[in-house]
């Protein structure tokens, strides 16, 4: 009887021994089958990129030719994001995965809202950050900024310039985006005369606005005003230069 029960006793340890192994057989193989199916085997099909209409996708998938075969879970998210956002043109990334296969990337990117003219030229977005021209100037119908300190040093690439100057400009023009809209999009230049004044062309023909050195926004304002009291009958094309150094007041002067 002892004997009996030894026998089962085996074949049961044998039995179960035999099922851990194929299950540790299939579990190896289910393994390496779910690896190879979490590789990133062509990043232009496994990498999901959105958001990108200023850097082309095309710019983004070279710099992560570096994924190339990695497994999915092997990414380290925050280091892509931080690869991508070495672009002066990408303000943020949001990186996720998509299992089982797919890299899910989000771009944020920086927007030019005017021009400096200085060599190389340069553009600037709504914080101020410098972002080279790389070809990309000639895709802006934006206001060009003249008369401005050209010193290099000023306008570290990706980074807020540094020229106080600039930076005061960025402000006033961006404060007119939210306020004026209209008025900005008829903005084609923002320049410094001798006397460091602040000086407005006006694309239409164009009419040149005299703004003088200080309390800038409250001119803007003024302009404003002076645009809406002409109820559509004339326009500020239609005067040869607006001059608004002097206190709640315009000096027009007519087109001929």
């Amino acid at each position: 009887m002892k004997r009996k029960k030894k026998k089962n006793t085996e074949l049961i340890i044998g039995s179960s021994l035999s099922v851990m192994i194929m299950l540790l057989i299939y579990t190896s193989f289910s393994w390496s089958s779910y690896t190879k199916l979490s590789q990133l085997k062509d990043i232009r099909k496994n990498i999901k990129i959105t958001g990108a209409s200023i850097v082309s996708e095309e710019e983004f998938y070279s710099q992560l030719e570096i994924l190339n075969g990695v497994e999915l879970e092997e990414i380290n998210l925050r280091e892509v994001s931080l690869l991508l956002e070495s672009n002066p043109y990408v303000k943020a990334v949001r990186v996720s995965r998509q299992y089982p296969s797919t890299l899910s990337i989000e771009i944020v990117e920086r927007e030019p809202i005017a021009m400096l003219n200085i060599d190389p030229i340069l553009m600037l977005d709504r914080d101020g950050i410098i972002l080279p021209d790389q070809g990309k100037s000639d895709d802006f119908l934006i206001p060009c900024l003249s008369g401005f300190n050209p010193a290099k040093e000023l306008y570290p690439s990706g980074q807020q310039t540094v020229s106080v100057k600039v930076q005061e400009t960025m402000g006033l023009i961006t404060r007119i985006i939210d306020t004026y809209p209209s008025l900005y999009n008829n903005i084609s230049e923002v320049t410094l005369n001798a006397n460091d004044e602040y000086v407005i062309i006006l694309a239409d023909y164009p009419t040149k606005v005299i703004l003088g050195n200080n309390d800038i926004w409250s001119k803007i304002e003024i302009l404003g005003k002076f645009e809406n009291s002409l109820q559509n009958k004339r326009q500020l094309s239609d005067y040869n230069y607006l001059d608004l150094r002097y206190t709640n007041q315009v000096i027009a002067k007519e087109r001929v």
